[in-house]
């Protein structure tokens, strides 16, 4: 049954209402209480006459409009006919058709139509006239309710805040004093936005909003209105899972409905939802601009689309477009503000912000966006001061509190973040973003902070003793090395956070888990996961630090500017340069199938992916134009075009003005390239191969025929690695040596740089390695690690192998590249220690001994005599003391710790 909303809270003097919970439940959930009337199809939406209205319900709107127009005198068609006008985006004849007026009933509706029509394309003076008629007439009391509310809403937008407020305190009012079955639907919708609008005051009122936007759908299953409140309300939220829900219960009767498309474009951004985040997928926005190519904020979304992929003069010319259609829309306004300002238009930003602040100056929409813009490009000062402004316009808006935090929080300023959030959640406890971050804050408070200037290291206490000397050698070799390299000089303070769980970090870097990235630059903050939170092998976290410090040099020399395809590309280079990478298999097809983007758009592969991998193919391809333009144009053309971007230019210009080449001209030479060092790999892998589509594996016996099957596929395509590889790999289990031995020389012929965890060369030192041949074993499993530097137990093996060839310096080498793989576990701390006190490295054996004991040591007493021992050579009696005494508490009759420990003593006397 129905219930009622709680109370008025009155603002002055009254505290908040603290709703201590994680999420807002969807409408519809469990807990709701909607009433169905007797006969919900008693004045239903759309109205008028039947045929043409369910014709409207399901989304065919040339038949609604037929029939409509068929019957224009019929009662409630007018109003039909408008609606299927509004929403293929007609407005202006919308607006046409209820002129002039019915009398009564029908035309209160035709008054609330016609407001909110004008309220729909930006005209509010025109809207408020038509709502302060109605309130000023003798409208029924569920009609005022609904004028009230939208006069309301709209007064806040206008900078009226106490009207505002009064008119939605009254609608609160309305709804509580009345019978529970006293209003309609559309009705009830408008008590679930006051509430909404009201959440600020009281959180609690945001469940009320579900719970009656609930009701207002069960009285009226037909209408879209009740769920598409819900789901925006909910995406505010942050609970995209469920606004997705809302959002297809309306698709699935309606799947044109142009606002329900344009929700679910939003879920799709978020990479969330039941039809977003996965590449292939229709793209919602398109279908709901198909159906309505004026609905403002589909035009609004197109345009910031189009500045997160960096194409800044086409969505200069849709802002405008959008602008001269709709030119007082607060929507598309402040969505061409953000192209000045991307722009660098200073002056026209200024027009247009005055223009905004004069009709909206209640509203914080346009520095929401520019924050917004400020955010998604990196620019996340300017992101902080537009966020600051947004709040000063609404000190209550939990989204500027939210983007307020979050922006600071990726400038360094922790406590100044932390504060912004906390008092963000305490008037929205609901937002899912915010309530992420503070109670990773809350874990951070564990964490150790240690300052070894210019670096700050944030670390999991668990793992810090252990992980702190390593990420720090990292750290500072790559900054020397970018030092010498760019001429770099950082300013401030680089403070590096490592995770130990994916999750948090993830939470760190856009407020949600499941990112999927391995480390994120802020700027001068850098925020990735530990060695810990992947799997051995799947991830190394010493590329990982030096790629994101590369990313530190690119953002500060251009003042983050630099455009993301340049960064990326930049950062994998210096990083291949470091620890050496190979091309995985979705780069050999992507230049199979032309899938390359061309460099202009080559920022579509990163934030717009159209394909599954496009994203990691798009990493490798710009550091191959950026590995072209070093080696064809010198590397001050790197450095050249860096300072392009500091100053504004945008990357064709960059390209023209330092290289002296169009951007075709280069992606030509670019692909020229990319042909001659992959093609034959690439074009081997014929399209309707064995198994080029699948994962990388041996075909067990007897699917797809068998091994005589691959066998025989094999050598019908000599030319198709897949095969070659897949090939070798089933000989080889099957212990058919030799022949397995020519399939992987064939396949390491072909694509001598594939980086595959299972590579030919791996499996070529395996087989040398039962030949007997230890020189052409260590050759193949160098080649194997330096295309797969993450290849933990293989750089063991190669250490293992040069210590016995008497290679010390070669096997500790090969040792530290394991540490540099994964540190966690003791084995290669413990060996590199006996390799540096065997070439007598006395601070790398301490390190290392060091190492062992915060890795796990299995014999922690053996583990803290052998550091003792080090101590001592190292002349420092008193720590070797301290550590055998420690060895001695855990093992007393442990005979070389107690012999070690008399000799201190005697030789102390």
């Amino acid at each position: 049954m129905s219930g009622r909303i709680q109370p008025r809270w009155r603002r002055a003097g009254t505290g908040l209402l603290l709703v201590a919970v994680a999420a807002l439940p969807a409408a519809g959930s469990a807990g709701a209480a909607p009433v169905q009337l007797p006969n919900a199809a008693a004045g239903a939406w759309p109205g008028g006459p039947a045929g043409a209205a369910a014709h409207l319900r399901a989304g065919r709107y040339q038949e609604a409009e037929t029939g409509y127009r068929a019957a224009i005198e019929e009662s409630g068609a007018r109003l039909g006919l408008a609606e299927t006008l509004r929403l293929t985006g007609r407005y202006r004849e919308a607006l046409g058709v209820l002129t002039p007026r019915e009398e009564g009933a029908s035309g209160t509706r035709e008054l609330l139509t016609r407001a909110r029509l004008h309220l729909e394309i930006g005209e509010g003076p025109a809207a408020v006239e038509l709502l302060e008629e109605l309130l000023a007439g003798g409208a029924r009391p569920s009609s005022r309710l609904e004028a009230e509310a939208a006069l309301g809403l709209l007064e806040l937008r206008q900078g009226k805040r106490e009207s505002g407020l009064d008119h939605l305190d009254a609608v609160i009012d309305a709804y509580n004093r009345a019978a529970p079955t006293a209003f309609r639907a559309r009705e009830l919708a408008a008590v679930g936005e006051a509430a909404a609008a009201l959440g600020f005051q009281s959180p609690g009122l945001f469940r009320d909003a579900l719970r009656v936007f609930d009701e207002a759908a069960a009285r009226d299953p037909g209408d879209p209105r009740p769920r598409l409140l819900a789901a925006e309300l909910l995406l505010e939220k942050f609970n995209t899972a469920e606004a997705s829900e809302s959002i297809t219960a309306v698709l699935r009767h309606n799947p044109k409905h142009p606002r329900a498309l344009l929700l679910m474009a939003r879920v799709q951004d978020r990479g969330g939802g039941v039809s977003g985040g996965e590449p292939g997928r229709p793209d919602a926005l398109a279908e709901a601009l198909a159906v309505n190519p004026l609905l403002p904020a589909a035009r609004a979304l197109e345009v910031e689309r189009l500045l997160e992929r960096e194409r800044i003069d086409e969505a200069r010319d849709r802002a405008a477009g959008a602008a001269g259609d709709l030119p007082e829309s607060p929507e598309i306004l402040a969505a061409l503000a953000a192209v000045h300002f991307l722009s660098g238009e200073d002056a026209s930003l200024a027009a247009l912000e005055a223009r905004f602040r004069e009709r909206w100056r209640g509203d914080p929409l346009l520095e929401l966006e520019l924050a917004s813009a400020a955010e998604r490009r990196r620019l996340y000062q300017e992101a902080a001061r537009r966020s600051r402004a947004a709040l000063r316009i609404r000190p209550d808006s939990a989204a500027a509190g939210r983007l307020l935090g979050l922006n600071l929080l990726r400038l360094g300023k922790m406590a100044e973040g932390r504060d912004i959030l906390e008092e963000t959640f305490s008037r929205d406890p609901f937002d899912a973003l915010v309530k992420n971050t503070l109670d990773l804050l809350d874990e951070l408070d564990g964490f150790r902070t240690v300052s070894r200037p210019p670096f700050e290291f944030v670390l999991p206490d668990s793992e810090a003793e252990l992980l702190l000397p390593y990420v720090e050698e990292i750290s500072r070799e790559a900054l020397e090395t970018f030092r010498s390299r760019y001429g770099f000089e950082p300013e401030g303070t680089l403070r590096i956070e490592m995770y130990d769980r994916s999750a948090d970090f993830s939470v760190r870097t856009v407020g949600i888990p499941g990112i999927g990235a391995h480390g994120v630059c802020f700027g001068n903050v850098i925020a990735m996961e530990s060695p810990s939170a992947r799997e051995i092998g799947s991830y190394h976290w010493a590329s990982t630090l030096w790629h994101e410090l590369a990313h530190v040099v690119s953002m500060g020399l251009t003042g983050n500017r630099v455009p993301r395809w340049f960064t990326e590309g930049l950062s994998l280079l210096e990083e291949r340069r470091r620890f050496g990478d190979g091309v995985g298999l979705p780069f050999f097809a992507a230049l199979r199938d032309d899938r390359l983007l061309d460099v202009s758009h080559l920022n579509d592969g990163f934030v717009r992916p159209t394909w599954p991998g496009q994203v990691a193919v798009s990493y490798f391809h710009a550091s191959f134009v950026l590995e072209h333009i070093e080696r064809e144009f010198g590397f001050p053309s790197v450095l050249e075009m860096l300072d392009g971007y500091r100053g504004g230019l945008g990357s064709d210009d960059v390209i023209q003005k330092t290289l002296g080449i169009s951007p075709a001209v280069l992606d030509t030479a670019v692909d020229e390239v990319l042909d001659a060092r992959f093609g034959a790999a690439a074009r081997g892998l014929a399209k309707a191969d064995h198994g080029a589509a699948r994962i990388l594996g041996a075909v067990p016996p007897g699917e797809d025929g068998g091994l005589d099957a691959l066998l025989a596929a094999a050598a019908a395509s000599p030319d198709n690695f897949v095969l070659q590889l897949q090939a070798g790999m089933a000989l080889y289990e099957a212990g058919r040596n030799e022949e397995a031995f020519s399939h992987f020389e064939m396949a390491a012929e072909i694509a001598p740089e594939y980086g595959g965890a299972d590579g030919p060369h791996r499996y070529l030192s395996l087989l040398h390695e039962r030949r007997g041949r230890a020189e052409e074993t260590r050759l193949a499993l160098t080649r194997h690690l330096s295309r797969v530097p993450a290849a933990y137990d293989d750089w063991l093996r190669l250490a293992e192998m040069n210590a016995a060839t008497e290679a010390p310096d070669a096997a500790g080498a090969a040792l530290v590249s394991a540490i540099e793989a994964y540190p966690m576990y003791p084995e290669p701390h413990e060996r590199l220690a006996d390799t540096a006190a065997a070439l007598g490295q006395t601070d790398l054996e301490l390190r290392e001994r060091r190492a062992v004991l915060a890795s796990g040591a299995p014999d922690r007493a053996e583990a803290l005599y052998a550091l003792a021992r080090a101590h001592l050579r190292a002349g420092n009696r008193d720590a070797s003391r301290r550590r055998v005494l420690e060895a001695l508490e855990i093992a007393p009759t442990f005979y070389p710790a107690l012999r070690l420990l008399l000799d201190l003593r005697s030789e102390s006397r």
